[in-house]
């Protein structure tokens, strides 16, 4: 056995150079299938990049369904009832409903010239 081992030593000291370019080779391949893990289309880096930027599109995506959910909820007031019109017409465009007065009250550090009225409109409700 142990003549056997010596042998088999000796063989490899004769093939060192080419045992040496066997394992260039094989290093080489290596690193050549390593390359995309690392710097590929489906790298670590890439993947990380990508999970930063769908953390940015979730919350502006939470950002529009919060705006898109308030919206449905003023047009299902405005299909239902009357107060949102109502509402509405009193905000824009200074409506006044039967048997009401209308104030304006005027800021004490106002300009002298006030701004105009709103023109009287008819009443619809």
């Amino acid at each position: 056995m142990e003549a056997e081992r010596q042998g088999l030593w000796q063989w490899l000291k004769g093939r060192g150079a080419e045992m040496r370019f066997v394992d260039f080779v094989l290093l080489a391949l290596l690193c050549a299938l390593q390359y995309p893990l690392w710097f590929g289309s489906g790298s670590w880096w890439n993947v990380l990049s990508l999970h930063q930027e769908l953390q940015g599109k979730e919350a502006v995506l939470g950002q529009l369904e919060a705006r898109n959910t308030k919206l449905q909820a003023q047009v299902a007031d405005l299909q239902t009832g009357n107060g949102a019109i109502e509402g509405l017409a009193r905000r824009h465009l200074g409506m006044v409903g039967k048997g009401e007065i209308f104030v304006w009250v005027v800021p004490a550090h106002a300009s002298t010239n006030p701004p105009a009225l709103p023109a009287r409109q008819t009443n619809l409700f």
